[in-house]
């Protein structure tokens, strides 16, 4: 009796009333959410770290649509690059060339600014029912697909961001419209994705398939179906002649199954094709398992079959165009935008309709750091060639960019158009990176400048820490001495390079701070960065290299008959 008394007394002292939640539930979803600033803010850092000097196809386009002094050739705009519709990609480089210095970071930073909008679309369409945590791993999760380390060629290099993200941009806007029955600004929406990249023809069954999963009328199905027909039948009239390069498209169906799938997965390696290929097969498998839905479940959910649809045909369109490439035809960094597409999808599914509910944050959480982590090696690819953009900027400023034809195509007709335009390098923005300020056409007194005491390459230091001017390589190629070397001063790697005549007018420069593994080994103790490329004109005349290094400059003479490129 007594017993139980106790025990009824201890029930009514219990609280009535559910605790408080705990500082992990009140606010962990929004933390989530906050970290999804953080992959565009590392790629921001990217961006503004890149050289202001275009890619290679933008010097194309800028030839295509524009005459010799740089206006605008608007029929042009309506022309194909590689047999791709590139209207608005098009309209985007002339602008940034017109009204923009020709400058590559701002139209970097207008692709960041796409990129967020694909992720702010995504969180627009994610379903109702999802609670706070999930709605906030998913946006946590699609910033990092989206801005992911893998697509980093997208955003420093914008001119391939400008057609592919855009592209992106506007594909998710026509499936959320089509989703909310804003049938013709979906269609609207899909003819601008049409015109900014051939990949982008995948939006009109994906659109269809959207408009067929909510129940909607057999008219609303058919018309991006019917559009999609005459989009594609007016490029098959219209296009122009095919891109060069590999044998492309190939009659080998394994190798292009090879590139489709191994594009859908490279998001999961970062040099492996066979990694990447059966990443595409498993997420294409995890679609399948959770493709029995109820009718409610696929009217809800219809816009991510749509854009694994849309991902889908990417990869076929790929597939075709670009196996002959080889293996890794399908590992390009510019192709992480329909990777990305997949993946979003299948994370919202997964998570939204799960089959495995005890897996949900796992795959959202594996997804994000693991994709992440693997995409290193891509991104650090695309940042070693950073040097070489920088030093082709100098040589189009002088006027032999002759060492550069694999990405500065008609210098003979290009360079006017620079030129009138005010386009980089020919702009304000241009320089070779002095601290004093020292410029490609500036005449300097060196008297106080000192020269290497032995052979003008060495100067011995007290400390044991010499001076070291090496240049060993010193070729002409075409109109252009190209030289390349490594320099020190003490434990000092050269703040810039310069190339100066025999009147102190500077005729060229290029870059530092280039690893060089060799010379590192050989001055034990010294941080890296050591190597330097430069350019100047192969001139007549007697020419010097000159350096800038926190205890001034250093000057060495160059040989008067260096070696001729054959």
């Amino acid at each position: 009796m007594t017993d139980t008394a106790s025990q009824t007394d201890r029930q009514a002292a219990a609280p009535t009333t559910s605790a408080a939640p705990g500082p992990v539930r009140r606010f962990g979803p929004l933390l989530l959410e906050l970290s999804a600033v953080v992959p565009p803010l590392m790629m921001l850092r990217e961006i503004l770290r890149y050289p202001q000097m275009h890619f290679y196809d933008y010097w194309w386009v800028l030839l295509d649509i524009t005459d010799v002094d740089g206006s605008l050739r608007p029929e042009a705009l309506l022309g194909f690059r590689n047999e791709h519709p590139f209207v608005l990609p098009s309209l985007l480089f002339w602008l940034s060339a017109r009204f923009g210095h020709g400058l590559n970071q701002p139209l970097g930073l207008a692709v960041l600014a796409m990129g967020v909008g694909c992720v702010l679309l995504v969180l627009a369409m994610l379903p109702k029912h999802l609670d706070a945590w999930q709605r906030a791993g998913l946006l946590a999760a699609t910033s990092t697909l989206v801005f992911n380390p893998h697509g980093i060629h997208n955003y420093v290099r914008s001119m391939s961001g400008a057609s592919w993200i855009l592209a992106m941009l506007l594909v998710l806007g026509a499936l959320l419209a089509m989703h909310r029955e804003h049938r013709a600004i979906a269609v609207v929406l899909g003819l601008l994705a049409s015109i900014s990249y051939g990949t982008s023809f995948a939006v009109w069954p994906a659109l269809a398939l959207v408009a067929w999963l909510r129940g909607d009328r057999r008219k609303w199905i058919a018309t991006p179906l019917v559009v999609g027909l005459v989009v594609v039948a007016t490029w098959l009239v219209l296009r122009g002649p095919q891109g060069g390069g590999g044998s492309s498209p190939t009659d080998d169906p394994a190798q292009a199954m090879l590139a489709g799938l191994s594009m859908l997965g490279m998001v999961w390696t970062g040099t492996e094709p066979s990694v990447a290929l059966l990443a595409g097969v498993a997420g294409l498998g995890v679609l399948v398992l959770h493709a029995n839905q109820t009718t409610a479940e696929r009217r809800i959910a219809a816009p991510w079959w749509g854009l694994a649809l849309y991902a889908l045909g990417c990869a076929v369109m790929i597939s075709g165009s670009r196996a002959a490439f080889g293996e890794s035809a399908g590992l390009q960094s510019r192709y992480n935008s329909m990777t990305a597409a997949l993946w979003i999808a299948v994370l919202v599914i997964v998570v939204a309709w799960a089959r495995w509910p005890r897996f949900r944050a796992v795959a959202v959480g594996a997804t994000a750091l693991a994709t992440v982590a693997l995409g290193a090696p891509m991104a650090q690819s695309v940042r070693a060639d950073a040097p070489n953009q920088q030093l082709l900027a100098v040589a189009a400023r002088i006027g032999h960019p002759d060492a550069f034809t694999d990405r500065f195509p008609s210098p003979g007709q290009l360079l006017p158009r620079l030129q009138a335009l005010g386009h980089y390098p020919f702009s304000p923005e241009f320089s070779l990176g002095c601290p004093d300020g020292l410029n490609v056409g500036d005449r300097v007194s060196t008297a106080t400048w000192r020269t290497p005491s032995v052979d003008s390459l060495r100067e011995p230091r007290p400390d044991g820490r010499d001076v070291v001017l090496n240049a060993e390589t010193d070729q002409v190629q075409g109109g252009a001495r190209m030289l390349k070397g490594w320099a020190i001063s003490g434990i000092e790697r050269a703040r810039c390079v310069a190339v100066l005549d025999q009147t102190g007018t500077v005729v060229g420069g290029g870059v530092v701070d280039i690893p060089r593994s060799d010379a590192e080994a050989a001055t034990p103790g010294i941080e890296s960065g050591l190597g330097f490329q430069a350019v100047a004109p192969a001139q007549p005349g007697p020419l010097r290299v000159a350096f800038q290094f926190p205890d001034g400059w250093w000057i060495r003479p160059l040989t008067e008959k260096p070696q001729v490129a054959r």
